[in-house]
């Protein structure tokens, strides 16, 4: 079925939806990366980092 032929409700819920997943996996990622933390706040570090690393417009980065 093709994306447009839902409603715009369902739509904007699916798009928010890719968001919060992809946002997981973005943290996953840097957790599988890393390992072991020695403590709670190490991890909250790491997840800190990758929030903050995140691009707030969604159209990716500039490699120049």
């Amino acid at each position: 079925m093709p994306f447009l032929s839902f409603d715009v409700e369902i739509r904007r819920m699916i798009c928010s939806t890719n968001a919060i997943e992809s946002v997981n996996a973005r943290i996953r990622r840097a957790v599988r990366a890393r390992g072991h933390f020695p403590d709670e706040q190490a991890a909250l570090k790491c997840v800190y980092v990758v929030i903050m690393s995140l691009d707030p417009t969604g159209t990716g980065r500039n490699a120049g």
